[in-house]
């Protein structure tokens, strides 16, 4: 069974298994990528988990699911039980730039508390990140649902850093029929989901990322800076610097970027209040703004801004910001145009509860 198709991967293995394991019960499967024609199969996956609900309709797009096996920046991940080939999982690793993202893990429900999930979230992914396409990726970010402390305490065994919580961050919804049209998002009809971003950070970022840091001088921002620090070895080195408030009219260089299905709005970048008031104006029906403000001097007036506004602290992003291959760490804001947003969905594990807790004390007051 030979169905590698992802040039130039340095497989051990002679057969399609880039690793193998076992169940509790003994019974062996193994982890390979997928092909096109594996799209029927990952799909019925996406259907027994989530119905149609799923955010990204693609999925059930057979066709449409085929393309984007087939994208050479997309890792598709299948679990096989090699006795009968029968696929039981599914992950994906997603490259972008210099950065990884592992998600749509999903296990059947007959298979689920044998293993599985851990080996595909933490083993699994972490085998192909250290393949030839990864030499350049300086970090894997992980988003975990927020009341799922099991997976939690796997991607912080794994060597992941929790880095922010973010209030419902994630809905269920049949976008099937939802049409992209300029700047109407897609309303939330069922559930959503707090998430806690992980990061499990490579050595080649801490060599290209700067070590001063400038804040804002702000308790939540100080916190948050403060709580990624305690754990993340590599940062004890770190100079902080804190400034108030700049008086000058501040430095302007910032991007936007629309996710229609999930109704976020992303900024990146310096930003000043008379160009954000009316981006806030711009965007006011959308469920939720995240801005990710760099920490560099110039930075410090956007944190003053974000903060005058009702943005809250909800993250510590390190490296996040390429500048001449200089990276920055950045602070992220989160602002909910509507108010809604949801936090009584979020279980912590012990290393989270720190960061949870100083989140929760924002959004009360």
């Amino acid at each position: 069974m030979a169905t590698i198709i992802k040039k130039g991967l340095d497989l051990q293995e002679e057969d399609a298994y880039f690793q193998k394991s076992k169940f509790k019960n003994g019974q062996e499967y193994g982890l390979r990528f997928a092909i096109p024609k594996d799209a029927t199969i990952i799909s019925s996956l996406f259907k027994e988990s989530y119905n149609y609900e799923y955010p990204y309709p693609y999925v059930y797009d057979i066709e449409l699911l085929k393309k984007d096996i087939s994208k050479p920046n997309k890792f598709w991940v299948l679990s096989d039980l090699l006795e009968n080939k029968v696929t039981v999982g599914c992950a994906l690793v997603d490259k972008e730039r210099y950065i990884a993202h592992a998600g749509c893990l999903i296990v059947k429900k007959d298979f689920r508390r044998q293993g599985i999930t851990k080996n595909l979230a933490a083993a699994g992914l972490l085998t192909v990140t250290k393949m030839p396409q990864f030499k350049d990726v300086l970090r894997l970010n992980v988003e975990v649902r927020a009341p799922l402390t099991q997976v939690q305490t796997s991607a912080q065994n794994a060597g992941a850093i929790p880095y922010g919580i973010i209030p419902s961050h994630i809905k269920l919804t049949d976008n099937r029929y939802f049409d992209i049209n300029d700047n109407k998002p897609c309303s939330p009809q069922n559930e959503e989901f707090s998430t806690v971003l992980y990061s499990m950070i490579f050595r080649n970022l801490w060599k290209k990322r700067d070590k001063n840091v400038f804040l804002l001088d702000n308790e939540d921002l100080i916190f948050l800076y403060e709580y990624i620090r305690s754990q993340a070895k590599k940062m004890k080195d770190d100079t902080l610097i804190l400034k108030n408030k700049k008086r000058s009219k501040g430095y302007e260089l910032y991007g936007v970027s629309k996710d229609y299905y999930l109704a976020h709005v992303k900024l990146f970048g310096y930003i000043k209040e008379k160009s954000l008031n009316h981006l806030l104006n711009t965007y006011r029906n959308w469920r939720m703004i995240l801005w990710k403000v760099p920490t560099t001097e110039n930075g410090i007036s956007s944190m003053s801004i974000a903060l005058k506004k009702g943005f809250k602290v909800v993250g510590y992003d390190i490296g996040f910001n390429n500048i001449n291959w200089t990276l920055f760490d950045s602070i992220i804001l989160a602002y909910y145009p509507n108010g809604n947003y949801v936090l009584s969905d979020i279980n912590c594990s012990d290393t989270i509860k720190p960061l949870f807790n100083r989140i929760k004390k924002q959004f009360k007051t």
